[in-house]
């Protein structure tokens, strides 16, 4: 479990670096094409905030039921289909959480969700209900699109349906049920975060499992990075497109200066001298040589780190 320290000032911005590896997956498809998100020029895959900020809310739920911090239907709010695949609707889902919280009708609220769900003062949203509309900001954002930080090896897979097609003779069909898939062999991703604590102030100020005054920074920070590291650890998702992608380290800081470098981390790629990186070890020995300089210039310091984690095999000498 990630501890966070209790200390963080309550105003400005935090930020959080999280690395992640993806081998043999399809971590983010395009919806258009069904293929990898992919920098033609460079060969480095990325991913979506959308993707990414969709696995925190699942192992922010793990966490938090392991944890006893929320009832199920009253801790995340965007969930779209309930455990059986069917659908359900913005009003349906608001009524789950006021069930769950034991709101009844006289007493409901329209910021009901906003108040009982983990992921809305976080991840914002837009409360779209007829004459009681209104939108909440983001208080946690990506600043750049996660990608790996090098070239990638991309192979096409072949794959076949368990059931053949037949042409109007009852012969099969050539290739019946065959389909290539584009596959990611290895990739270290990194992705960026910043977060808003004024906004997030704002947002959770009311709220009645996280209230501000009692948990403030350290308990949204919390629920934040710990259920981050549950996504791609203890609560990784079984289809074929997630399974294989593991948290490798995250690191949370407060700058105590205004001015940081804002450098991309995917930009990293133009100081490898092999852009090419095809394991675990040959990632982590990049980054040592590359992290504590592109920390360096996000003011990140053993005196401004207030969290941290290690997966067990990746040594990230400037975080051990």
């Amino acid at each position: 479990m990630i501890t966070v320290q209790n200390t963080i000032p309550k105003t400005g911005n935090a930020y959080v670096l999280f690395g992640f590896e993806a081998i043999q997956a399809r971590p983010n498809l395009d919806p258009y094409t069904s293929t990898l998100r992919m920098n033609d020029e460079t060969m480095q895959v990325f991913t979506s905030d959308v993707h990414i900020k969709h696995h925190a809310r699942r192992g922010m739920k793990a966490y938090a039921l392991e944890k006893g911090i929320s009832k199920p239907d009253a801790t995340i709010f965007y969930e779209k289909e309930d455990e059986a695949g069917k659908p359900r609707d913005f009003s349906k889902r608001l009524q789950l959480v006021r069930d769950a919280a034991g709101i009844s009708k006289a007493n409901a609220d329209k910021k009901d969700a906003l108040n009982h769900c983990l992921d809305l003062p976080l991840f914002g949203y837009v409360h779209a209900v007829k004459d009681e509309s209104f939108n909440v900001t983001n208080s946690v954002n990506t600043l750049f699109r996660p990608s790996t930080f090098h070239s990638c090896k991309i192979l096409p897979i072949g794959r076949n349906n368990a059931f053949p097609s037949l042409d109007k003779e009852g012969e099969v069909k050539d290739s019946a049920g065959s389909a290539t898939v584009d596959s990611l062999e290895y990739g270290f991703f990194l992705a960026l975060w910043e977060i808003n604590l004024n906004m997030l102030r704002i947002n959770a100020e009311n709220h009645k499992t996280l209230a501000w005054k009692d948990k403030g920074v350290s308990g949204w920070l919390d629920i934040f990075l710990n259920g981050l590291w549950a996504a791609y650890t203890t609560a990784r998702y079984p289809s074929f497109t997630q399974r294989s992608q593991f948290a490798q380290f995250i690191v949370g800081w407060q700058p105590k200066e205004s001015e940081v470098s804002y450098e991309n981390p995917a930009e990293l790629y133009r100081k490898l001298e092999n852009k090419a990186i095809t394991s675990h070890e040959d990632a982590v020995k990049n980054l040592n040589s590359f992290l504590p300089e592109f920390l360096k210039g996000w003011k990140c310091s053993k005196e401004t780190i207030f969290a941290k984690d290690l997966a067990k095999n990746c040594e990230i000498k400037y975080l051990v």
